[in-house]
C-alpha cells in the first residue's frame, strides 16, 4: 500500500473510531491485508491501537501482530490479556513467536511457553536459544522434509494433506533416517515428474544449506548468489533443522542496510534503541571529535601564547571555533542520520517524527550537560581562559542542542518536500551547523 493509501486509511478508521462506527471498521479490516493493517496500526496513538486491534478477527490477529515493529508489539502484548497472547502466540509462525517473546521480559515469556504445546513450545524456545543475528536466530522450523524413498505420486499427497499448515513450501527437502539432509527437488520438477518415479532419482543431491551459526549477512549473500526463494539450515552433522525463507532475508537485508547508514553516521546500532543505548553508542564518537577540536584549540593557544603577547578575548574565540565546529557538526549528523533511518524505515509518519525528535532532545539535554561541564573544568588548565571557560561552557551547550534539534528537523522537512533526505540532509544541516556555531559563539560574547 502506498504512503498516501496508508495515511487515508489510518485517518478513516480514526474517524470512524470516533464515531464509534465498528462494524464499519471491522468490514473494512475484514477486507485489508494484514501488512496494510499493521502500518496502519503503526500510525495511531497507542490507546486506539489497541482498541481497533481488539476488532481484528482473531485468526487474522498473529499476522498482524507479526507486521508491526518491535515497540508497537510489546506495547499490545502489554495491554491483551494472557489468554489473548497465548491464542496469538500459538497461531505465529515459530520464527515470529520466538521473536515476539524475545521482546518481552523473561518472566512473560516463560510463562506463555510454559502455557503452549509441548512440542510448540520446544520449537520456539530453540529458535530463542540462537543469536539474533545468526542463521538460526532467523530460521523457521515450519519446514517439508520427506524421506527418499517416497514416490512422486506419495510426495504430491502428503504436499496436500500437510501443505495447509503454515508449512513453507518453495522446495521439497529430502532427509535419510537421521534426518540429515540429503537432497532437495523443487516443486517444477514434482510436476513434471513421472507418478512412479521415486523422489531418490529427482532428487538434487548438491544441497546449497547454511550452519545454524552463519551470520545473517552471509545468509542474505548466499540467497542473493542463487536466487533461493528459501535456503535450508544445518546442525552439525548436516541434519536439517529450519529453513530460512525470502522474506526473511528482505528483513534482514533492510536491517543491515539500516546498521550500515547508522555506521556511516555515527548514530547507534539501531533505530530501535533506547535513550540509554543511543547515549552509550554516541558517546565515543563525540569524545572523538570533542578530542580533535580540543587539539585545534590547543595549537591556537599555544602558538599564540609563544609570541608573548596578551591572548585575547579574539584569539580565544578562534581558538575556541573549531571545537564548536566539531561538536555542532558530529551531534547534529548524529541526528539526522537516525531521522533519516527512520524515514526510509517506515515513510513519513508525523507521530514518529515527534516522537523521534522528542528522543534527540532529551539526548541533547544529556550531551550539552557532560560536555559543557568537561569544558568549564578543562578551561582552569588554561590561565589566560579565565572567565571564557563559562562561556564557551554556555556556547558549547546551546551549539549541541541546536544542532540536534536542527539535525533531527532537516531531513523531516525534505521529506514533506519531496526531496530524498538521504542525499540532501547530512550536507545541508553541516551549513546550518556552521552559520549557528558562529552565532551562537560570537553573539554571547557579544553580550557577555
Amino acid at each position: 500500500m502506498s504512503e498516501d493509501r496508508s495515511k487515508m486509511l489510518s485517518m478513516t478508521i480514526q474517524k470512524l473510531h470516533a464515531r464509534g462506527a465498528r462494524s464499519n471498521i471491522k468490514n473494512i479490516l475484514d477486507k485489508t491485508h494484514a501488512a496494510d493493517v499493521a502500518e496502519m496500526l503503526d500510525r495511531l496513538p497507542p490507546e486506539d491501537r489497541y482498541e481497533i486491534f481488539l476488532m481484528i478477527k482473531e485468526e487474522e490477529k498473529a499476522e498482524v501482530l507479526s507486521h508491526l515493529e518491535e515497540e508497537e508489539q510489546t506495547e499490545l502484548i502489554a495491554l491483551l490479556s494472557k489468554d489473548d497472547v497465548l491464542k496469538i502466540v500459538s497461531d505465529m509462525d515459530s520464527d515470529d513467536a520466538a521473536d515476539l517473546l524475545g521482546n518481552i521480559p523473561e518472566e512473560e515469556a516463560d510463562e506463555i511457553l510454559s502455557s503452549m504445546e509441548t512440542e510448540e513450545s520446544k520449537e520456539v524456545a530453540g529458535l530463542m536459544g540462537y543469536p539474533e543475528d545468526s542463521a538460526g536466530g532467523i530460521m523457521s522450523s515450519d519446514y517439508f522434509a520427506l524421506p527418499q524413498s517416497l514416490s512422486v505420486a506419495q510426495v504430491i499427497s502428503r504436499i496436500q494433506e500437510e501443505g495447509d499448515q503454515g508449512t513453507v513450501l518453495f522446495y521439497v527437502y529430502v532427509v535419510n533416517d537421521t534426518n540429515q539432509l540429503v537432497g532437495v527437488s523443487s516443486l517444477k520438477q514434482l510436476l513434471l515428474s513421472k507418478k512412479d518415479d521415486l523422489l531418490s532419482e529427482i532428487m538434487f543431491t548438491d544441497v546449497i544449506s547454511v550452519d545454524v551459526t552463519t551470520h545473517q549477512e552471509e545468509v542474505a549473500k548466499t540467497v542473493e548468489k542463487y536466487d533461493f526463494l528459501s535456503l535450508p539450515v544445518v546442525s552439525n552433522g548436516n541434519e536439517l533443522v529450519g529453513v530460512i525463507t525470502v522474506d526473511d532475508v528482505i528483513d534482514v537485508i533492510r536491517e543491515e542496510a539500516e546498521e550500515d547508514l547508522l555506521a556511516m553516521g555515527q548514530a547507534g546500532w539501531g533505530l530501535n534503541m533506547s535513550t540509554w543505548e543511543h547515549f552509550l553508542a554516541r558517546i565515543p564518537w563525540l569524545l572523538f571529535a570533542y578530542l580533535g577540536g580540543g587539539i585545534c584549540f590547543v595549537i591556537v593557544y599555544v602558538f599564540k601564547s609563544s609570541d608573548s603577547s596578551d591572548v585575547t578575548s579574539l584569539w580565544l574565540a578562534a581558538a575556541f571555533v573549531p571545537l564548536l565546529l566539531a561538536m555542532g557538526a558530529t551531534t547534529g549528523s548524529q541526528a539526522a542520520t537516525m531521522a533519516v533511518g527512520n524515514i526510509r524505515s517506515s515513510g513519513f509518519d508525523i507521530s514518529k517524527a515527534i516522537k523521534q525528535w522528542q528522543k534527540e532532545l532529551k539526548l541533547s539535554m544529556g550531551f550539552a550537560l557532560l560536555f559543557a561541564v568537561t569544558t568549564w573544568l578543562l578551561a582552569w588548565v588554561f590561565p589566560s581562559v579565565g572567565d571564557f571557560g563559562l562561556l564557551f561552557s554556555v556556547a558549547i551547550a546551546i551549539q549541541i542542542i541546536v544542532a540536534m534539534t536542527i539535525g533531527s528537523g532537516i531531513p523531516v522537512l525534505l521529506s514533506r518536500l519531496g526531496v530524498d533526505p538521504t542525499v540532501a540532509s547530512v550536507p545541508l544541516f553541516t551549513a546550518f551547523a556552521d552559520v549557528t556555531a558562529v552565532a551562537v559563539l560570537f553573539g554571547l560574547m557579544h553580550n557577555w
